[in-house]
């Protein structure tokens, strides 16, 4: 769908994608290439956590009554 094509407004489409206002202005402005772009360099990085991926995982199906913020503050030690 092109929502701005369709012309809805920014914050129409800032809650039907689940993302921020801001988000939707900065991507509006891209074009699709450096949008491409830009998504596959966040996919790409490196995460805090990501040496801890399957440990986090395994500790999540054992205990899935533990949300991934305690698991998140407990590895950073808060």
């Amino acid at each position: 769908m092109n929502y701005v094509r369709e012309k809805f407004k920014v914050a129409k489409i800032a809650k039907e994608l689940k993302v921020s206002r801001p988000s939707v202005y900065k991507f509006l402005e891209m074009t699709f290439d450096e949008a491409k772009a830009y998504i596959e360099q966040l996919l790409e990085e490196k995460r805090k956590l990501d040496p801890y991926k399957d440990w986090i995982i395994a500790w999540l199906e054992e205990y899935h009554h533990i949300s991934s913020a305690q698991i998140h503050d407990w590895l950073l030690g808060r």
